[in-house]
């Protein structure tokens, strides 16, 4: 079981990455400097949570079946401070979609409908 709680949080961590580097660029480039500010403030939230309940959640994944393999605790502090800013989100859209409300927005939807308008053609 613990297999496949690190598969998710692996997942949900390289997605959070991808995300918050591609709303951040595009919002510096657009001069929206708000909502980068507000996406660095939730990042540094969910690191400064973690770091304030000594949360290690990649270790205590890895703890049962690869004893050998241990990340640095503040590493891993860090990477489960960003699981945490970018969970809260699939949680409220969770949350929102039990109730039957609907967002403009939603976490489990890209932000852009075309990448190449962003990044150009690859």
């Amino acid at each position: 079981m613990k297999t496949i709680a690190l598969i998710i949080m692996v997942a949900i961590l390289l997605e959070a990455l991808v995300e918050y580097f591609k709303t951040i660029l595009h919002m510096i480039s657009e001069g929206d400097y708000k909502t980068a500010i507000t996406q660095a403030v939730t990042i540094a939230g969910g690191i400064f949570l973690s770091f304030a309940f000594k949360t290690q959640l990649f270790n205590g994944a890895m703890s049962e079946f690869y004893e050998g393999l241990v990340l640095d605790p503040t590493l891993d502090m860090v990477l489960t401070g960003i699981l945490f800013s970018r969970g809260s989100n699939y949680i409220s859209d969770l949350i929102s979609r039990l109730i039957g409300e609907k967002n403009e927005q939603s976490a489990f939807e890209d932000t852009f409908d075309d990448p190449d308008e962003y990044f150009g053609e690859v």
